[in-house]
């Protein structure tokens, strides 16, 4: 995986850039906040996602990690590919989108052009309880819990599933046990 890419602009749009580095040019999908962010340098270092597919290799980049980790968040969702998650990033600040979220504000995230109802729908969902945690850890309020299950998504699991194997180990422990004898055995509880 490429994390990240810093070079020189050589091309940039709305909706990508082109980087050369070392006389290689790569060409980075990105959002409008990132261009207007990019515009004006000469060069950048612009945070990665690659996604891998039978017919093409692409890139997404991101100026900041919050927009990086929204994207992850909102690919991760059934039904959102890389393109329409950068369309979401595109039309929708970070804050917006964060507040849009834990609010269950379908209507403002429909504004959005071609995301319809249920997709709307479907990313509230997915993502209610993640931003809840992640709304909670900004205010200093991340119970034991949420820090747990988050500690496991960051590892790949899927929210529902780190929440699934957290609270089973929880309720066999007695609701009280280290951090790390937690994750353990949510680990092991998840690779069964």
């Amino acid at each position: 995986m490429i994390d990240f890419i810093e070079g020189v602009i050589e091309d940039i749009k709305e909706n990508y850039v082109v980087l050369n580095v070392d006389g290689v040019g790569f060409k980075i999908f990105i959002s409008f906040p990132t261009y207007e962010k990019l515009k004006e340098k000469q060069s950048a270092r612009v945070l990665t996602f690659m996604m891998v597919k039978e017919d093409a290799i692409d890139l997404y980049g991101f100026f900041s990690q919050e927009e990086k980790d929204i994207f992850l968040q909102l690919i991760s969702v059934s039904g959102i590919g890389p393109k329409a998650a950068m369309s979401i990033l595109s039309n929708i600040t970070v804050e917006q989108f964060k507040e849009a979220i834990s609010s269950g504000d379908e209507k403002f995230l429909m504004r959005i052009p071609r995301l319809g109802s249920k997709k709307a729908q479907r990313i509230l969902v997915e993502l209610k309880d993640k931003f809840k945690s992640i709304l909670d850890r900004e205010k200093g309020t991340l119970s034991a819990e949420d820090d747990y299950i988050e500690a496991l998504t960051v590892l790949g699991f899927k929210y529902f599933e780190a929440r699934k194997a957290v609270g089973e180990v929880l309720k066999n422990l007695g609701g009280k046990a280290e951090k790390e004898k937690v994750i353990k055995e949510a680990l092991k509880h998840l690779s069964k």
